[in-house]
């Protein structure tokens, strides 16, 4: 007995083609790659709570759509701007304003300031980190076997 119903096949229509796989995974995990790889080591240093205390100060807050981020400058506890344009990676209070002036740890090597207390965002570029190596491996594979293949000698 034969069902005359739909087997379940996905018919792709002639003329439209998938986006190949690897090459987008490729990219995605090189972007994601540089991305953890750039911040890493600040965010490490941040959580071992090392850098030069000071304060962040907001300075500009940009909304699109329902996300919002605010931009501001590093200062130091004298009050010398010692990073103009700083991001900070920690939770800024619903009333900041410009001008909110939070306690902060600047670890250096980077735009980023993070609370006093430190920072867990190294276990989260870490695992990063680990997937885009892996995404890269699964994306240039089949490439890095068929360069290796093609270069050994023939007998």
């Amino acid at each position: 007995m034969t069902s005359g119903g739909n087997t379940g096949a996905q018919v792709i229509p002639q003329g439209r083609s998938r986006l190949p796989a690897r090459p987008v995974v490729g990219i995605i995990a090189a972007l994601l790659l540089v991305e953890a790889a750039s911040h890493l080591p600040a965010a490490i240093r941040a959580g071992l709570r090392h850098g030069t205390r000071g304060y962040w100060v907001a300075t500009t807050k940009r909304c699109e759509r329902s996300a919002c981020t605010w931009s501001g400058s590093f200062e130091s506890p004298k009050g010398h701007v010692v990073l103009s344009s700083a991001q900070y990676i920690g939770r800024i209070p619903v009333a900041a304003h410009a001008g909110t002036s939070l306690p902060a740890l600047f670890p250096g090597g980077s735009g980023l300031v993070f609370p006093p207390t430190g920072s867990d965002l190294w276990i989260s570029l870490l695992v990063m980190l680990v997937l885009a190596v892996g995404g890269l491996y699964w994306a240039s594979r089949p490439l890095v076997a068929r360069y290796l293949r093609d270069r050994k000698p023939s007998p």
